[in-house]
């Protein structure tokens, strides 16, 4: 090992073990930003199958970190409208009835797709910046400390840990490039048509890491669009794919 090598190693575990230790600290040793720290808004998708072990703990934990800054929630319908009914009573009187004015829930019936999610919270969350989450995360405490520090004031359109699961989005980069195209019925293939709509128009997506926001990467048994679409990719509809598809032709061999 080079010393060039060593050094680098070095840098990346020290840096991993600094982030593990701020992960550690709960929120009540986190002293809160004065003024009140809101100048963003935080939008989370969500739907039936993941409301206990998954969004209901994200929610509460938000709401801890962040109580000054607002929080839209979009949650999606279901094709059993039986145990979607059921669904949003329970949601309601365990949150929606108790949340403060500044927290926004949009409950559907049937099944919407990701980008009609999307373009519901960016209306409910602008002209403030918004960072939309997926619901299967877990958040740490100093996520407040590492939102205070970023330069929100320059955002445009930012991945979080190189992933479409948790991005920065801004009125700017929607005035560019445009709301998320609802002719995406289900879920998958939104983002790598946000992705190409961005390089044809030169829009650069810039790249964060965000070690205060893990992953859980759930592979759900049943999503909101079984009952329309076969899936893809393991949880991803095949309307969407057929839908990116026809809308994006293939460079020819040699070219692109």
């Amino acid at each position: 090992m080079t010393q060039a090598n060593f050094k680098y190693y070095a840098f990346m575990a020290g840096r991993a073990a600094l982030h593990q230790s701020k992960r550690l600290v709960p929120n009540i040793l986190i002293p809160h930003a004065k003024p009140p720290f809101s100048c963003f808004a935080i939008g989370i998708t969500t739907y039936i199958e993941r409301y206990d072990r998954y969004f209901k703990p994200l929610y509460n934990a938000l709401a801890r970190i962040f109580p000054q800054v607002k929080i839209v929630v979009a949650v999606n319908g279901y094709s059993d409208a039986r145990a979607q009914e059921a669904y949003l009573v329970r949601l309601n009187s365990e949150l929606c009835s108790q949340a403060p004015p500044h927290h926004r829930f949009i409950l559907h019936h049937k099944p919407v797709g990701l980008t009609t999610l999307w373009n519901e919270i960016l209306a409910l969350g602008f002209p403030q910046p918004v960072m939309i989450l997926n619901d299967d995360l877990k958040v740490y405490p100093w996520l407040r400390r590492w939102s205070e520090k970023f330069d929100w004031n320059h955002a445009s359109l930012t991945l979080l840990n190189s992933t479409w699961s948790h991005f920065i989005i801004t009125a700017r980069a929607v005035q560019k490039l445009g709301y998320f195209d609802s002719g995406f019925t289900g879920i998958g293939f939104e983002d790598m048509d946000y992705t190409a709509t961005a390089g044809m128009i030169g829009v650069s997506i810039d790249d964060v890491l965000c070690p205060y926001l893990a992953h859980r990467n759930h592979q759900p048994k049943r999503t909101s669009f079984d009952g329309q679409s076969t899936r893809v990719w393991g949880k991803y509809t095949s309307a969407n794919q057929q839908y990116f598809f026809n809308k994006w032709e293939e460079c020819p061999q040699g070219e692109g």
